[in-house]
């Protein structure tokens, strides 16, 4: 074998490590992190229902149980008293056969405030229903583009019998896009 393909890869690998010591010396590679703090709030039945099941597990479990959402997203706890931000839309599907476990995949669509048009999308297992779920936000587009991060969804309690509110909070690393 020649030295010198040996020779090339030496050179690529340590061009790349010196790039990425850079860039974290640099503050990480210029991104940012933003918290966005909001509400999700949920209706469960009745005409105005903003989720619900669509396929019902075959195996008598939650088990390949799949459900839609498409929850509104509020600045504050009052849903009559807080103005519209955004929508969470996305899906969970029942992936635990001996427990309940759940994928789930989501849109966050901002519509209004500094985000408005654009976009999170949300993904991560959700193992149950008690405390504070954390998912990984794997994307973004318009003013967050590129956006990594993690948010935090913990329910705050059923506000009657057919509706629910959730505290989330987003951490999300942004990039500044000159494009």
């Amino acid at each position: 074998m020649s030295p010198m393909p040996s020779l090339l890869l030496v050179f690529l690998v340590a061009s790349s490590a010196a790039g990425v010591a850079a860039t974290a010396a640099a503050g990480g590679g210029g991104g940012e992190l933003k918290h966005i703090h909001l509400y999700m709030h949920e209706t469960f039945s009745g005409p105005n229902a903003t989720e619900g099941g669509v396929v019902a597990s075959p195996f008598n479990t939650t088990f390949g149980q799949v459900a839609v959402l498409d929850n509104e997203l509020r600045a504050g706890e009052d849903r009559a008293a807080s103005p519209l931000v955004g929508r969470y839309q996305g899906f969970i599907v029942g992936t635990g056969r001996s427990s309940p476990g759940y994928l789930t995949s989501a849109t966050v669509a901002f519509t209004a405030g500094e985000l408005n048009g654009s976009t999170l999308s949300l993904e991560g297992p959700f193992f149950g229903f008690a405390g504070t779920a954390e998912r990984s936000i794997v994307g973004g587009t318009g003013k967050l583009r590129l956006a990594r991060g993690y948010y935090l969804l913990k329910l705050i309690g059923k506000t009657s019998p057919e509706t629910a509110v959730s505290e989330i909070d987003f951490f999300v690393l942004m990039y500044s896009s000159t494009h």
